[in-house]
């Protein structure tokens, strides 16, 4: 196994910075996300090197997906749904938008404004108390929403909120730390395999959501290898991947009328 460090432009300005696990013509991508991951990239480089010197088996996330994943060959060809992130696209059937950082009328009116006929994600990331996700609900049904992600920081809060309003839930962040499979609405774990390391257990009570976190092409396909492994139907999140401005892939992953799609020209 060989690696190398790899450093990748974004559209605003800074840069996304990982390395390439290599295994006799399979690769992983250990790219923590700063301000998410537990560990740094230094961190995931001193545990990579251990692990190829020692064979001892790692323990960070981003280094253990991208072990796992070296081990596995990307697919040929691959083409699967995503859905637009804070913006409306054509051709995309799921939209997702973040919330937390609107006011209880803005994020009412966003709502409010966009066409019926597509699926709407909404992530509060934890920022919203009960009191107002209660008044936020008031002004729709669930129905409405294909799932709230994330919605308030306290779990007995996000208990009450779904106990009271039946609206569909998603978690993220907090499938590590919570008994997300007591909520008694949940529908879905947003799943970002590089920051957990590994796919949770839906408990038979959740669907699975796969998420990107600026992962080079390489992290991004087997991310998305592994939703159309658990569930090929529904679009994931993989927007992110949009903001590099270069890859460490050719040709790379194309995401545009609401698929990702990948053809390998080798």
């Amino acid at each position: 196994m060989e690696l190398r460090e790899y450093r990748l432009r974004l559209k605003n300005g800074t840069f996304r910075e990982g390395i390439l696990l290599e295994n006799d013509g399979c690769f992983g991508d250990i790219a923590p996300l700063p301000g998410f991951s537990r560990e740094t990239l230094e961190d995931a480089k001193e545990e990579a090197l251990h692990t190829l010197r020692t064979g001892a088996p790692p323990t960070l996330p981003s280094v253990r997906f991208a072990f796992t994943c070296a081990s596995t060959p990307l697919p040929p060809t691959l083409s699967i749904a995503t859905a637009a992130l804070d913006r409306q696209v054509p051709g995309f059937r799921v939209l997702k938008f973040k919330l937390g950082h609107l006011t209880l009328d803005e994020a009412v009116e966003k709502i409010k404004s966009l066409p019926k006929h597509v699926q709407l994600r909404v992530d509060f990331n934890q920022q919203w108390p009960l009191e107002k996700l209660l008044r936020f609900a008031s002004h729709f049904t669930p129905k409405d929403f294909d799932y709230l992600e994330e919605p308030t920081k306290s779990f007995d809060d996000l208990l009450i909120f779904s106990k009271e309003t039946r609206m569909p839930i998603a978690v993220d962040e907090s499938i590590p730390y919570v008994p997300y499979w007591e909520i008694p609405t949940l529908k879905t774990l947003v799943v970002k395999p590089t920051i957990l390391g590994e796919v949770p257990d839906p408990k038979g009570q959740a669907e699975l959501i796969f998420t990107s976190a600026y992962e080079s092409g390489i992290g991004l396909l087997h991310i998305a290898r592994l939703a159309q492994q658990h569930n090929p139907d529904r679009p994931h999140g993989f927007d992110p991947y949009t903001q590099l401005l270069d890859d460490v892939l050719t040709p790379r992953p194309v995401i545009a009328d609401g698929f990702l799609t990948w053809q390998c020209l080798g």
